[in-house]
């Protein structure tokens, strides 16, 4: 992308510079995206393509070194790399970087490109939950941050992200995109929080260490829930959970002990019968009087003896309880995605003006050091004039308007719209290969 040159100014006012249009959006024009996320990759060729925490740092201390203005945003489905571009080389360069972390020379079409203002909509709809796997899920606004913090972006690349954040946070908080749970893990969760929302720093434990349990106890964090046990048949991936969450960890035999003290039990296993009976609850019950126990039995099949419904202050939510709320609430935030893309496009215009911002800030500084030069010049010729002091006030003050409105009418005299060279990338493509507006 060519970059207007700049001449040198002189001091007497003569032809400035050809600076860039306060119109033009050459500064959304640079930016990049490279991503592989679940729109391109299966399950499969994204977990060979996932970044570890040390690869990813590796790679940010790669961007930092080359001095790219970039941020790497990388979370469960999604490797997505943004940057301003400094020109062809650079960004053949950068490609080279990313290939080389994620092992990107896989099959053809998991690699995807979008460049300009395609990028700053895709990012919008990411940090709106439009581009996620649970359509509106929230958890990615913290992981856009996270990857801002994490990376070296320059004010560029960092204000395209924080324009971002701004835009997710308007759309949750002026639609409905985030409203009700929309997983039957988040279902389960919100279900068994808002039972005991009530309760003093309440106890939670989760049976199952695997994706719908690690979930479960993620969105039971988002609900405020602190005090979480994860239980599982194999000790060592109850403890791998419990560490990626900043929880405990428990093995499955100290589960009679835990409903004891439990307020709370989220029941996400594959198991042949139910590892929670009646017998076990009774037990538990007996030992508490007076405290309420709510169950939530995510398995297929059921994991949580049914009978345990006519014991005494206990509460069970399975599966079938669930799905017609997830569905309803999946209805509801469809209906949202509209007024969602309405709060983008404003948000849009909002970056837009920015960057007209940031391309003006240079043009005034040279306006106002040229301003400078030409006052300083006439102020010496006035001296040196044998005038009165209403002479030299009335020629002075001429002659600076005369010469300093001469710099911006210059400057639109010769700068003209400049068009510029397409990136040569290819655009972003949705699932069925069709080209995107910028959604993955």
């Amino acid at each position: 992308m060519p970059t207007p040159a700049h001449a040198s100014s002189p001091a007497d006012g003569g032809a400035p510079s050809p600076l860039v249009r306060p119109g033009s959006s050459r500064g959304l024009d640079e930016l990049r995206l490279l991503a592989i996320n679940h729109h391109s990759a299966s399950m499969t060729g994204f977990e060979r393509a996932a970044l570890a925490p040390d690869e990813l740092a590796a790679l940010h201390a790669r961007l930092e070194a080359i001095a790219l203005d970039a941020v790497v945003l990388s979370t469960c489905n999604r490797i997505e790399l943004y940057w301003r571009s400094l020109g062809p080389e650079s960004d053949a360069r950068t490609e080279d970087l990313f290939r080389a972390a994620t092992g990107a020379a896989l099959e053809s079409g998991v690699l995807l490109r979008a460049c300009g203002e395609q990028v700053a909509h895709h990012l919008f709809r990411v940090t709106c939950g439009l581009d996620s796997l649970l359509l509106g899920e929230g958890e990615v606004m913290g992981q856009v941050r996270d990857a801002l913090e994490a990376s070296a972006a320059g004010d560029f690349i960092s204000g395209v992200f924080r324009a971002a954040l701004r835009c997710g946070g308007c759309a949750r908080s002026e639609t409905a995109i985030g409203s009700g749970a929309l997983s039957i893990a988040s279902a389960g969760a919100h279900r068994v929080a808002k039972s005991i929302a009530g309760i003093g720093h309440p106890r939670v434990v989760i049976v199952g260490a695997g994706e719908t349990g690690r979930n479960a106890a993620r969105h039971l964090r988002s609900e405020g829930v602190e005090r979480l046990v994860i239980v599982n048949r194999t000790l060592e991936r109850a403890v791998s959970a419990a560490r990626a969450i900043g929880t405990e960890a428990a093995p499955l035999e100290a589960l009679p002990e835990l409903l004891r003290d439990a307020d709370g039990v989220i029941v996400a296993v594959h198991a042949p019968a139910p590892l929670i009976t009646a017998s076990m609850v009774r037990d538990a019950m007996t030992s508490r009087p007076g405290r309420e126990l709510v169950l939530s039995d995510l398995s297929m099949p059921r994991a949580v003896d049914p009978a345990v419904r006519s014991l005494p202050g206990v509460t069970l939510h399975d599966m079938l309880g669930l799905e017609p709320l997830v569905r309803e609430n999946r209805t509801r935030r469809e209906r949202e995605i509209p007024r969602v893309e309405g709060v983008i496009q404003r948000e849009l215009e909002q970056l837009r003006t920015w960057t007209h911002q940031q391309l003006l800030r240079p043009m005034m500084a040279e306006f106002r050091e040229r301003a400078e030069a030409i006052r300083v010049a006439e102020l010496r010729r006035m001296l040196r004039e044998d005038l009165t002091d209403a002479e030299v006030i009335d020629r002075l003050t001429r002659r600076l308007v005369e010469r300093l409105i001469t710099i911006p009418i210059a400057t639109m005299r010769g700068s003209h719209p400049k068009t510029f060279d397409r990136c040569g990338m290819q655009c972003m493509r949705d699932p069925h290969g069709e080209s995107g507006n910028g959604n993955g």
